[in-house]
């Protein structure tokens, strides 16, 4: 037993435990959170097309927040955006009889755990679903670390 806690002991040398302890503190003190959510939405309005009224907003939502557009998806109706300096945001669509579901994959790092980021992009696009559309079902999952209050 003493032998291995020599050779343990020999291994963990001050060039080792000082950069890993440092990397430890500096990760305690970033946010990283997962924000997925899954909107099952009927349309108020038969004019105007679910999918169309959503993504203009999201194309909104995504200015007003200065997220850069993930060219991989242009063209097919999925979208997804940058934000700095590592978030990302992936919304998508899917029909299920008559009603349509409005899914957004949110992941990100680097930011503060007092104020969580992209808090009121969240906030503001669920406030538009409940306004605009008749939500059938709701299903959102977050997972972060930030600070309780």
């Amino acid at each position: 037993m003493q032998t291995v806690f020599n050779k343990l002991k020999q291994h963990l040398t001050l060039k080792v435990i000082l950069p890993l302890s440092f990397s430890f503190l500096l990760t305690s003190c970033f946010y990283s959170g997962k924000y997925i959510a899954a909107y099952t939405v009927q349309d108020k309005n038969k004019n105007k097309n679910t999918r169309e009224i959503t993504i203009d907003f999201i194309n909104q939502l995504a200015d007003k927040y200065a997220l850069s557009k993930d060219p991989k998806f242009n063209g097919i109706d999925t979208l997804g955006f940058f934000g700095q300096p590592y978030h990302y945001f992936k919304f998508w669509f899917e029909q299920k009889d008559t009603n349509t579901i409005v899914k957004l994959d949110y992941w990100g790092t680097f930011g503060s755990r007092k104020k969580k980021p992209y808090k009121d992009f969240f906030n503001e696009l669920d406030d538009f679903m409940k306004e605009t559309f008749i939500i059938i079902d709701q299903d959102i999952k977050e997972e972060n670390n930030s600070k309780k209050k």
